[in-house]
């Protein structure tokens, strides 16, 4: 029987990525996928700030951004017209502005490409296995590991592995978590959809009017186009009403629709994909069941109103994989991986709640649209919620309880915590970015292990790191950095001899405004209360 240090059912973004993660503290995965390849229908597109940050740790970031089509020329994040070439009602602009709180923009990038990126990165590490066109039938769990059985689908021919840790990255139906007994919550189903993967060459006539997201309403239709090249590479999200079924829809009848709704029927249209799904976003109540963990879809499939879903997922699985590494390294107890469900689950649910109101939001514009009442639209329009940065949303999600030593001090307050965001060093929040150089950020440091940012007389922090008590040591092994700049200090909330403690996953563990207020002995009870020692 092969044995893998962790199996990972599901070959998605975020179970490649797991992997990939994995892989950076020398530990060794299977990925199980039931299709025969990476996905050839783009889905997920959305990437956020905190998303690129995880793939600039990885060294995947410029390669991600070459399928972004930002980068060629600007884009209105949403434009909403009567028909994808008619009159425009409204556009929401796709807003950045955050050059001096990330290295990183928000992107759009196909899901292909960012399956392939990573898939190949996998392949480069060596660690990493990836499998194809396998149905894992069965999983059990014993005191030491974890087994499960795939069934090739092409022979039928049965296998089974063995691992010390099982992750169900496969999907919002995952057979897994189904096995396991563990519930759902959600509103229940807000619709159904047929999603259709296109070709037709309406860049040329779209050079006035380009956006990732186009809303095309009229008094008979409504279609959801999202564009996936700028040029000829399209996606329509078609609603069903209700009775109808998506096998009622043929190719021609699809066509046709485009056509209408486009408003340029002249242009030929060829249908690449349909895809049918349903918006019903459900939150798993259990994100740990033993030795097996739900990551991405399986533990939260959020509404894809504001793109919010693989970006939740995928920092998710930032969460866990260097948890889980440093458990099964033997360099952390079992309990901290419990803090995975302690830390995200509430993340996800705010996510959630948020994207279910731009859901909410959107369906009001569509409604007035398809009574003819135009103005009370293009009102509803300029206000729109998602017409802001979506910083806070982004970068400044906080945990609460889990791996990290509180400091005592209150969250940061925002009038609007869907856009702003407040840079803070409070354990439990991202550590914030800083420029060290012109092209490394503070960001840059974290990522193999633990950091320890000190001020420019922080020299006496090194006693905790060389105490035989010290435990971020193997693959959580701590490296100390001395930053002289009083903006760091400032930023981070330390005096000269003050240190900040940051987890591999960019999250700050602790925090000491002084040593003279605190010493390093309580720099050792911190580390030790992150990894629940």
């Amino acid at each position: 029987m092969s044995e893998y240090d962790v199996i990972i059912v599901g070959g998605g973004p975020c179970g490649l990525l797991t992997s990939l993660l994995l892989e950076r503290y020398g530990v060794s995965s299977l990925v199980i996928e039931r299709h025969p390849d990476i996905s050839i229908h783009p889905k997920a597109m959305g990437i956020m700030r905190r998303t690129g940050e995880i793939y600039r740790q990885l060294g995947l970031y410029e390669r991600m951004r070459a399928a972004d089509l930002t980068t060629r020329e600007p884009h209105e994040l949403t434009i909403w017209a009567k028909g994808l070439s008619g009159e425009i009602l409204g556009r929401v602009p796709h807003i950045e502005d955050a050059g001096n709180v990330t290295p990183c923009v928000r992107f759009h990038c196909p899901q292909p490409h960012t399956e392939a990126v990573i898939a190949r990165a996998i392949n480069e590490s060596q660690l990493g296995t990836i499998l194809h066109y396998k149905d894992v039938i069965a999983t059990s769990e014993t005191e030491d590991g974890v087994t499960a059985t795939y069934q090739d689908r092409n022979t039928g021919e049965e296998t089974t592995v063995s691992g010390k840790f099982l992750i169900a990255a496969d999907g919002a139906g995952s057979r897994i978590r189904q096995r396991l007994g563990i519930q759902v919550e959600g509103p229940g189903d807000m619709g159904h959809f047929i999603n259709t993967y296109f070709r037709a060459n309406y860049g040329p006539r779209m050079e006035e009017r380009r956006a990732l997201l186009y809303n095309a309403l009229g008094e008979d239709f409504m279609e959801f186009f999202v564009s996936v090249n700028g040029q000829d590479l399209w996606l329509m999200h078609h609603f069903l009403e209700d009775g109808e079924s998506a096998g009622e829809y043929t190719e021609s009848r699809i066509t046709q629709m485009i056509k209408h709704a486009s408003g340029m029927p002249e242009v030929p249209v060829e249908v690449i994909s349909i895809l049918p799904w349903v918006m019903s976003p459900k939150l798993a109540l259990q994100w740990r069941h033993g030795r097996h963990f739900l990551v991405g879809d399986s533990a939260a499939r959020l509404s894809p109103s504001g793109g919010m879903g693989m970006n939740t997922g995928l920092q998710g699985a930032h969460n866990l994989a260097w948890k889980l590494a440093a458990v099964v390294k033997g360099d952390a107890p079992d309990a901290l991986l419990d803090t995975y469900q302690a830390e995200r689950l509430g993340v996800a649910a705010a996510i959630s709640q948020s994207s279910n109101e731009n859901f909410m939001e959107i369906y009001a514009i569509v409604e007035c649209a398809l009574r003819g009442d135009w103005d009370r639209a293009k009102e509803k329009i300029t206000h729109s919620r998602r017409a802001g940065s979506v910083l806070g949303l982004d970068l400044g999600r906080t945990y609460e309880h889990g791996a990290f030593a509180p400091d005592g001090t209150d969250a940061a307050t925002n009038d609007d915590p869907l856009n702003d965001y407040t840079p803070s060093a409070r354990p439990g929040g991202r550590a914030p970015h800083f420029w060290l150089t012109e092209d490394q950020s503070t960001l840059d440091l974290f990522g193999n292990g633990f950091a320890l940012l000190t001020g420019p007389d922080g020299a006496g922090w090194q006693a905790a790191l060389d105490s035989a008590e010290w435990p971020l040591k193997g693959v959580l092994g701590t490296t100390m950095h001395s930053l002289t700049e009083p903006e760091f200090l400032k930023l981070y909330g330390i005096a000269a001899d003050g240190a900040v403690l940051v987890r591999p996953d960019g999250y700050v563990a602790a925090r000491f405004q002084s040593i003279q207020d605190n010493g390093a002995d309580w720099l050792v009870a911190a580390a030790k209360e992150s990894v629940g020692a």
